[in-house]
């Protein structure tokens, strides 16, 4: 009904039935009485499935269930049970499907793989064919694949997959009866609950059973009790009544009838009254039994939670037999009498054993999901305010749907900013809290009054505004989510901080932050017949090591089996190992699983041919982490570890110590050992983090992902080379102890285990420059702080012979995110230095919302469930940075994007052609340029390079000029719609509707092209200003030119390709013979382009350059610190000449050569990374290596 009323669809005023479930309408309360006796679950839900499936010969389609948790296959099996079924996987699906056919046998095939069942053409005729089983009474032929095959009518099939509904092929939806089987949390609620009772408070059951006058018995039916005898009685009594009142017997008449009429009735009377008793007694049982419903409430929001994961990746896959296992340990270990005692003990075991299966950059957005999907069962979280928390457009949109707004004269809509420092969007974002929610209205109200203003401009303006107190007691009077919701209005930049002081305030500490992997823990949920599936992306060497390792410790035999997917043959020799394994009590380690999917889709098979299998057999299986490869049954029955990089600086270096052994901080007794193993921590997530900002931190990220071979080679090196007591034979021969050389150290890192990932010759100076500040005396001392980041090594590093416990335990107490900052990995903080996690993790924990069912407190009103499928860009206006275009991309489309275009100003692509088609610079002939190149002097080199720049810039124009006239013209008037727009016009037409630069106009601007999100005008701009510089080029010519702008050619190096061509010819016709290579020394001027009329006596000017870290004052010529956030400086203009290579002056001067940083410029700070040229830039009294470790480069473009 909820999607009728969102498109308008008017409903019947006058309805047969108001709020009638469908199992009640198809079935009496005997028959639902008979299904709970079955054990079969009575939630509304589930038996609203059940029917679909109970009513199958009604039906014009077999029952595909869709039951991405395998909740159903139970369901199925009880249901039917005592009638032949047949149940068998489809992925060894055999004979049994004709023989079922044959024998008018119930068949159940599990795990289907609908995107191959949909082409699979045994089941063809036989989906198509289903009236004739529903409707025959003879046996019949119908083909099967390749054969026909004589059935019986009494031939039932139930398809089972662990797909979601939304994922099945049309063509199959189609000819199928699709269910989603699919439990609430309310329906897993009553069945955790009904299960703690069994387990734990057996006599309340006991008391049940005995009510109702039956046996209990854990997995078989309940016996027939006194509920049902009265129900049955019931139903004959009505039965009697009505056939009595319906026959031709007149009652006044006839007093037999009349007495028999009482005698129903008194009968029906009295089994009314004993069904009254009954129910009486029952209430007063299950209010014993609610005093445990929280227990179930915490397990059904954990396990709730958990498979809403998968909308994150489709790897994130839980059975609820996995669930009730860990439920019923979780119950087992704590004391039953403690209800608090369990819940936190059930919370922790299902937090533990979903955060090791995610990826580590997924692992926040669960632990924020779960934060809040607790908060809200406790009844802590209002409508609207999840939504406000992910974007507090998301958050106005869905209360202004839902109606929680104020009147456009109230004094909250027309209040105005009562603070000239408080920024625009913070008091936006606060009148927004004021609009939609009462509980800050009152707050909002008197933030103006006076005294409050201090406390305001504190929270607004403190580095840690979420330790800071609220103004006016507000902590006193809110919930854990609203103090948020009121820090994130004026600090979104904190937003990862807030929720990590959310998570902490709600479930506890031990729930941020990094958690190792316990392997014991692994073990023990594991059985012999549950494999332990180990995934990854790049670290497949690490998921090795570590099982290798473990079973190392536990002095376990482990036979390592190697899949390289090259067919049948390697199968069966791996399922004779695994055999042979089972016996003897060894593990078996799978490496590469991936490769062997027949294998996989096996291993219950493989485990049920062993009758008896020793209780120290473990199956080990590494796998990479692509769920196309993973069968989807496989993760539902293994215990699941993700072996993946940490992602933020604290958890790496808190990973590194972990891997660490206990003798390593014996091994050498120097006093900086210690401090020595935290700084190549330090600089081994420093490098990962730098390659976190992209191309802000190196400019070739993508070769830095899996550092764990570096870490391990690093750490086995310094250990060697730190280690006490080595000696070296002198030149005397004789042993004397050896010196370690830093220089050395500092070497192998940068030329050979690291240096060995490196591509880019300025991410090698980068990384030289970056191991020089970390690995060296002074970087080991004490009072070494880190500049700009307020960090020093914890004082326990410096104590003596600490253990590696204590240094664990210090580097737990750094702050959260205090080391994900550009300053921790030595890079100036601006506008490019942004990790985007905040639009990653938001955007996503917003896609999980959009999955989860409405409630009190969550709403669909803007996005109708079911969803239809919706994709864009995710512009979420999650932060202040995140519609960066470095990191929109991130991000996710969700409801949160949906809703920010709904409150976007609608775009009129006519009045956008309409206005940028006058402002379209002249587009110059070939006939044009030919006679101007005539004037200035013909074809020479230089000429003949202009043509070749004018020719792509002319390609250009037309292009968008064509494009532009020929959108406005469709837009005009019907009579130009059909096809008079080819595909290319339409991709152009989205892309302007979406208010971006359209990607072929960016492909044939190549170097020049603008960020997709730049503004149409101001491209318009740039391409005027190019024109108008070619202009002026064509009118004076190479001679006469003062001063070149770089950004208005696309090819830039052949400008400075034609200066050392000059260059050559002057030194050969001066010298003679062979010179040495020329090169460019550049002179930054203190001089801007309009002061320039002369072009110089040698070599030439150039402008429009931007500096990215730094920024050149001009007064004293020298490199300066540029403002934090600030993106890049414009350089004045730069004067290029061209020197023989052994004569540059610049280099004559050693003590100004170590000062001189050859800067390498850039077409833009994300394009591929080819200097254009280099600039020398220098401060004087600093190394150029200061500024080799910050990253400092040139662009010809600002972006």
């Amino acid at each position: 009904m909820s999607i009728c009323e969102h498109h308008a669809i008017p409903r019947p005023i006058n309805r047969l039935f108001k709020d009638k479930e469908l199992i009640e309408f198809l079935y009496t309360n005997l028959e639902i009485q008979e299904l709970e006796q079955q054990s079969l679950p009575k939630t509304p839900l589930l038996l609203e499935n059940a029917t679909f499936l109970m009513q199958g010969d009604t039906t014009m389609s077999w029952p595909l269930i869709c039951d991405p948790t395998s909740r159903a296959l139970e369901w199925v099996r009880t249901y039917m049970k005592g009638k032949g079924l047949v149940e068998v996987r489809y992925s060894e699906l055999r004979s049994q499907f004709d023989n079922c056919l044959a024998d008018g046998q119930p068949l159940l095939i599990t795990d289907i793989d609908v995107n191959v069942f949909k082409n699979d053409l045994r089941f063809c005729r036989v989906i198509l064919s289903r009236t004739r089983f529903t409707a025959g009474t003879n046996p019949f032929k119908i083909p099967v694949g390749d054969h026909e095959v004589e059935c019986q009518p009494q031939f039932r099939m139930f398809l089972h997959t662990t797909s979601p509904a939304n994922n099945v092929p049309a063509a199959l939806a189609a000819h199928v009866s699709v269910i989603y089987f699919h439990e609430t949390r309310h329906d897993l609620e009553e069945e955790l609950l009904d299960r703690f009772i069994i387990l734990e408070k057996p006599r309340i059951e006991e008391e049940r059973a005995t009510l109702l006058q039956a046996s209990v018995l854990h997995d078989d039916m309940l016996a027939i009790g006194e509920r049902l005898e009265n129900l049955e009685h019931m139903e004959k009594l009505k039965d009697q009544i009505e056939e009595l009142l319906s026959s031709d017997v007149r009652l006044l008449n006839d007093l037999h009838a009349t007495k028999k009429l009482l005698e129903l009735k008194k009968q029906y009377d009295e089994t009314q009254d004993s069904e009254s008793r009954v129910e009486s007694n029952e209430k007063a049982i299950m209010r014993a039994r609610e005093g445990f419903r929280i227990i179930a409430n915490r397990g059904a929001v954990c396990f709730d939670t958990t498979q809403y994961m998968r909308e994150i990746n489709p790897l994130y896959q839980f059975s609820f037999e996995q669930f009730v296992e860990l439920y019923d340990t979780a119950i087992s270990h704590s004391d039953r009498t403690a209800v608090k005692a369990v819940v936190d003990r059930l919370v922790t075991m299902a937090f533990v054993t979903t955060i090791r299966s995610l990826f580590d950059r997924d692992k926040p957005v669960y632990s924020l999901l779960i934060a809040l999907e607790i908060e809200d069962a406790i009844g802590n979280t209002g409508p609207g305010e999840r939504e406000y928390l992910i974007s507090p457009t998301l958050g106005s949109v869905t209360m202004t749907a839902i109606g929680c707004v104020q009147p456009s004269d109230s004094k909250f809509v027309q209040a105005k900013k009562p603070f000239d420092w408080m920024a625009e969007d913070q008091f936006l974002n606060l009148q927004t809290l004021a609009i939609h929610f009462e509980w800050f209205q009152e707050m909002f109200d008197r933030m103006s009054r006076d005294g409050r203003e201090t406390q305001w401009r504190m929270l607004c303006e403190t580095e840690q505004p979420e330790l800071q107190p609220l103004p006016d007691k507000m902590d006193d009077q809110l919930t854990a989510l609203q103090r948020v919701l009121v820090i994130r209005a004026v600090r979104s930049d904190r937003l990862m901080q807030l929720g990590v002081c959310f998570v902490n305030a709600t479930l506890g500490k031990k729930f941020i932050g990094e958690i190792p992997l316990d392997l014991p823990l692994v073990l023990r949920q594991s059985s012999p017949r549950t494999p332990i599936l180990m995934l990854h992306l790049q670290e497949h060497d690490s998921a090795e090591k570590l099982v290798m390792d473990f079973a190392a410790r536990k002095q376990i035999r482990l036979v390592r089996v190697v899949m390289s997917g090259v067919g049948s043959v390697e199968e069966r020799a791996a399922r004779k190992l695994l055999h042979k394994a089972m016996t003897d009590g060894q593990w078996v380690l799978l490496q590469n699983g991936h490769n062997a999917r027949t294998l996989l889709n096996s291993l219950e098979t493989v485990f049920a041919e062993q009758d008896n299998v020793d209780p120290q057999f473990r199956l080990w299986i590494t796998a990479s982490a692509d769920p196309r490869k993973i069968p989807v049954h496989v993760l539902h029955k293994c215990i699941k570890v993700m072996v993946d990089s940490p992602k933020t600086m604290k958890d790496s270096i808190l990973r590194s110590f972990a891997w660490m052994d206990a003798d390593t901080l014996k091994q050498s007794s120097r006093n900086e050992w210690p401090a020595v193993l935290h700084n190549i921590c330090y600089l081994h997530a420093a490098i990962q983090l730098r390659a976190r900002f992209g191309k802000a931190g190196w400019n070739a990220p993508e070769t830095i992902q899996d550092l764990m071979q570096q870490r391990t080679e690093t750490l086995s090196f310094l250990t060697a080379e730190f280690k006490d007591n080595i000696t070296v034979v002198s030149s005397d021969g004789s042993l004397v102890p050896r010196t370690m050389s830093w220089s050395g150290l500092r070497y192998m890192l940068s030329e050979v285990i690291y240096g060995s990932l490196i591509t880019d010759p300025l991410d090698q100076l980068t990384l030289t420059a970056m191991i020089d500040y970390w690995i060296s005396p002074n970087g080991v001392k004490k009072d070494f702080e880190f500049p700009k980041l307020k960090y020093k090594l914890p004082a326990v590093f410096f104590s003596s012979h600490p253990r590696l416990s204590q240094l664990v335990t210090a580097l737990e107490n750094i702050p959260n995110h205090l080391l994900e900052t550009p300053e921790a990995c030595n890079l100036h903080s601006s506008g490019e230095t942004l990790l985007g996690d905040d639009q990653y993790i938001f955007t996503r924990l917003n896609k999980v919302y959009d999955a989860m069912p409405a409630s009190k407190t969550l709403s669909h009103q803007i996005f109708p469930r079911p969803p239809s499928a919706a994709d864009g860009i995710p512009y979420a206006n999650v932060s202040g940075t995140s519609n960066n275009s470095q990191v929109v991309s991130r991000g996710v489309f969700a409801s949160a994007s949906f809703a920010a275009l709904r409150l976007r100003k609608e775009t009129d692509l006519w009045e956008i052609c309409h206005s940028m088609l006058p402002r379209m610079p002249k587009a110059y002939s070939k006939e044009y340029i030919n006679e101007r190149v005539k004037k200035i002097g013909g074809a020479t080199s230089f000429n003949l390079y202009l043509m070749k720049e004018l020719e792509v810039l002319y390609t250009l124009l037309v292009e968008i000029k064509s494009t532009l006239q020929g959108i406005k013209t469709a837009c005009e008037g019907p009579e130009h719609f059909g096809d008079c727009l080819t595909p290319r016009m339409l991709d152009a037409a989205d892309d302007l509707y979406h208010l971006l630069i359209p990607r072929h106009w960016r492909r044939l601007a190549g170097n020049t092209a603008p960020p997709a999100n730049q503004s149409l005008p101001t491209w318009m701009t740039d391409l005027q200003n190019r024109a108008q510089h070619f202009e002026k080029i064509l009118v004076l010519g190479r001679d006469k030119m003062p001063a070149y702008w770089l950004g208005a050619f696309v090819h830039p190096r052949g400008l400075l390709a034609l200066l050392k061509q000059d260059s050559y010819k002057q030194y050969v016709q001066e010298r003679g013979g062979n010179i040495d290579t020329i090169v460019f020394q550049t002179e930054i001027t203190a001089r801007d382009k309009d002061h320039i009329r002369e072009p110089p006596a040698e070599g030439m000017f150039i402008y429009g350059l931007y500096l990215w870290g730094c920024t050149w004052e001009k007064a004293v010529t020298e490199l300066v610190d540029s403002p934090p956030r600030h993106s890049c400086a414009s350089l004045p203009v730069i004067h290029v000449t061209c020197w023989p290579q052994g004569e540059k002056p610049v280099l004559q001067d050693p003590v100004r050569a170590a000062e001189t940083y050859a800067c390498p410029v850039y077409h833009t700070s994300v394009s591929d990374k080819a200097p254009v040229m280099e600039l020398d830039l220098s401060h004087g009294g600093i190394p150029a290596s200061r500024w080799a470790l910050r990253g400092l480069k040139a662009t010809i473009r600002n972006f």
